[in-house]
């Protein structure tokens, strides 16, 4: 997995000038940019890197610095939910997600409209370094990044979506049915009372395992003593 740094689909789409000169001037101006990279911080936003049609490359500017027409810009928390969940990132075009439609259910619970390009998520590689955040909990969001009706870009969770697929959608909802987040932590490892040695690695029967290793053996019969 990719820490930090990750490329993206390419999208070719416009900068806000004002996130070219620190919000002091540029606005209601745009320069075309390919977006092709995206950084990943915790606490902060998706980040991202885009090479202009003047020579330069800029690095780490929001969502909200990019449109695909001339349009009025959204508010950051209108055009994200969350920061990062971690450092480390992954990039994919969810294949059975491409090219559909979706609405987008707003901070203000209004809809609106757009084009799925591709998901970021999250992880945590380094099991060395403690993991603070909520990359690999049930709490856990990845961001769906689409391109809006409205000219801007907007990166949502799974549980702000309501998808459309002709062929396939047929009743989409009108409210939440009583759906919950799913706190179970799936897992099968260190589940079975059994033990197995050399000889018995892949024997996972139901019948009693006779151990030709005499500390299992006396595991088995609860044999063990102290020392």
């Amino acid at each position: 997995m990719a820490y930090l740094n990750h490329n993206i689909p390419t999208i070719t789409c416009l900068i806000r000038n004002e996130y070219l000169f620190n919000h002091e001037k540029g606005h209601g101006e745009y320069t075309p940019a390919d977006v092709h990279s995206v950084a990943s911080i915790e606490k902060r936003v998706p980040l991202f890197e885009a090479f202009l049609n003047n020579g330069v490359n800029w690095t780490r500017r929001p969502i909200t610095a990019f449109c695909w027409k001339p349009c009025e810009p959204a508010a950051l928390d209108h055009a994200m939910y969350w920061d990062c969940f971690s450092p480390y990132i992954d990039v994919q075009v969810r294949q059975r997600l491409r090219g559909l439609r979706a609405q987008l259910i707003t901070p203000s619970n209004t809809k609106e409209l757009g084009e799925y390009m591709f998901t970021l998520d999250w992880a945590w590689e380094n099991k060395a370094v403690l993991d603070t955040n909520f990359s690999e909990t049930p709490e856990h969001k990845c961001a769906h990044v689409f391109k809006m009706d409205n000219g801007n870009f907007y990166a949502y969770p799974n549980n702000r979506i309501i998808w459309h697929d002709n062929a396939w959608v047929y009743e989409p909802i009108q409210k939440n049915p009583g759906y919950k987040i799913d706190l179970t932590v799936y897992s099968v490892e260190n589940k079975r009372n059994k033990f197995t040695d050399y000889n018995y690695i892949t024997n996972f029967s139901d019948a009693p395992i006779h151990y030709t290793d005499p500390q299992l053996a006396a595991m088995q019969t609860g044999s063990v003593k102290n020392s």
